[in-house]
């Protein structure tokens, strides 16, 4: 990984399989940054960790261990010199983590009070929880002192930069469909030809879908909000397809016959509206860029060994 992900907290880097160890010994060193030892259990802690705050799956997979670890010794680095040179107190540290977590338990898991049961789901403690987002908050001390003088683009940089980017200024995309999951493949093929030879969508739904969160609604999914960089199976048919158009699709449950009755919004924002969001995108990125390369030397220095 190159110096830009330095710029980033790694949450949402790691997403994908079960809850689970990758094997290796706990006490087994992995990497070591500037005479700092990340061994196995504090990576698998760092995952699953950053699983929490994204509301997703930890990624054990040995074949993204390099890349993430790699990732985050480079955010280690700046880590360091930014407690190094005193960017947060501990104690500020500590609340801006507390609120932090306490932010993502909400906005992921319901409610606060939830917190327990998800450390519990994800089986970490509270400490490492609290240690690991600490950590991040260095991280975002440093991005904070070194960018804070960036200038915001003036009103024309943002004109431009909303007409070459329609596309992420659009009023939110919904899609009305339904859907009935069968377990195989042959299985969807069945119902599928049942279906377009005049059987009944809802009875169908009702007899064989497997997803018992719509089956008894006649396979109903009501109106779905499409996001512009979706990547499950199901969201991706929804957001490529016009009403009136169906077909088989591989998703986590089964295989989903799908159906797009319906769609609205979709269309771009005035750049009246849009323009404060275009402002802050366009200033992000030019906050991002200038912390690149102030980080990039300091990674460079740093004696990282990845094992």
């Amino acid at each position: 990984m190159g110096n830009k992900k330095a710029a980033k907290v790694i949450w949402g880097l790691a997403l994908g399989v079960a809850l689970a160890g990758c094997g290796s010994s706990p006490s087994q060193t992995l990497a070591i940054v500037n005479g700092e030892k990340i061994t196995q259990a504090q990576w698998d802690t760092i995952l699953r960790s950053n699983a929490l705050m994204t509301g997703q799956t930890p990624n054990f997979d040995p074949r993204w261990q390099k890349p993430q670890l790699s990732t985050y010794a480079n955010q280690l680095a700046i880590i360091q010199y930014s407690q190094h040179h005193h960017w947060l107190t501990p104690q500020a540290a500590t609340t801006q983590a507390s609120a932090t977590i306490a932010q993502a338990v909400r906005a992921h898991f319901g409610n606060r009070a939830a917190l327990f049961a998800v450390l519990h789901r994800y089986q970490i403690g509270p400490g490492d929880l609290m240690s690991y987002v600490k950590s991040q908050m260095w991280l975002m001390a440093a991005f904070h002192h070194v960018t804070q003088k960036v200038p915001a683009p003036s009103a024309t940089a943002v004109q431009a930069f909303y007409a070459h980017h329609l596309s992420e200024f659009q009023t939110p995309k919904e899609v009305l469909a339904r859907e009935i999951v069968l377990p195989s493949s042959s299985q969807a093929a069945s119902v599928m030809y049942q279906w377009t030879h005049g059987a009944h969508f809802a009875a169908l739904a009702q007899k064989y879908s497997i997803d018992r969160a719509n089956r008894m609604a006649g396979g109903t999914m009501g109106w779905v909000w499409v996001k512009g960089d979706v990547t499950s199976p199901s969201q991706v048919f929804l957001a490529e397809h016009s009403p009136g158009h169906s077909g088989i699709v591989h998703t986590r449950l089964g295989y989903a016959i799908i159906e797009v009755q319906a769609v609205q919004g979709g269309t771009p924002l005035p750049l009246s509206t849009a323009f404060n969001g275009a402002k802050e995108q366009l200033w992000q990125a030019s906050r991002s860029n200038v912390f690149d390369q102030w980080s990039a030397p300091i990674i460079r220095r740093a004696h990282v060994t990845l094992l």
